[in-house]
């Protein structure tokens, strides 16, 4: 036997084995102080940075990651306080409609004043209060009421059957023919809320119009919206609506 050949046996027996990337990997996690143990190896490690070209040592690399990190968190904090503001500004504007609402002493008071309220508060196009002609119609002023034989009243009052209100972006045809033409031009979404009294039929709806085409959106959240229905309902009664 060649004496150089059991020396080249003897050096690849004696050299350690090499491990693998999972190895390296699994044995840091599993280690999580192991960098604290060698400090240096933090300034001598070097890792690709794409962002900024060539390489950076480890310790900035983490705290590049960490600086990222803080950006992102510092973004969604921005964005929570943002909108907590603006549901704080919502339930201020419902406390003063919910209130002008519970002032209301007649279905004719209530017919032009909350639709105004809710106009103004909430910078829509148009707020429409409608009912049906099967209502007490010696309560309501004539313009609040809208005929059963009308194709469109007809069509809307099945759609809001056992919904808590219908949500459009664009309005439907049906709930463009209850506005005025100059509503209906400046419309890019609304929100259709039923008005029931005693029975659980509607009697009468309330429109919401915005300019905005993501101010009702039919994904969106409709619990404040039924609660101004509700309480539409409930003050009809009160005012003596069957």
């Amino acid at each position: 036997m060649d004496p150089s050949e059991d020396t080249d046996r003897q050096d690849h027996d004696s050299a350690p084995a090499r491990l693998s990337e999972d190895e390296v990997a699994g044995y840091l996690r599993a280690c999580p102080d192991f960098f604290e143990r060698h400090l240096a190896l933090l300034s001598e490690l070097v890792v690709p940075h794409s962002a900024r070209g060539g390489a950076v040592s480890l310790l900035e690399r983490q705290v590049g990651v960490l600086r990222d990190q803080l950006s992102i968190e510092r973004s969604r904090l921005a964005a929570l306080i943002d909108k907590a503001k603006e549901n704080s500004r919502l339930q201020q504007r419902l406390q003063r409609c919910f209130e002008r609402i519970a002032r209301t002493r007649d279905m004719a008071e209530l017919c032009d004043a909350v639709p105004r309220v809710l106009q103004a508060e909430f910078g829509l196009v148009a707020a429409v209060m409608q009912f049906t002609d099967h209502a007490a119609t010696d309560m309501l002023p004539i313009n609040a009421l809208v005929s059963q034989d009308s194709e469109s009243a007809a069509l809307v009052m099945r759609r809001l059957a056992g919904k808590v209100c219908l949500l459009e972006a664009p309005l439907s045809k049906e709930t463009a023919d209850l506005l005025d033409p100059e509503s209906v031009a400046q419309g890019a979404s609304c929100a259709v809320l039923p008005i029931t009294a005693r029975s659980d039929e509607p009697i009468g709806w309330i429109i919401l119009v915005s300019r905005d085409p993501g101010h009702y959106r039919p994904d969106m959240d409709t619990v404040l919206l039924e609660g101004l229905a509700g309480l539409l309902g409930a003050t009809c009664i009160r005012l003596g609506m069957s």
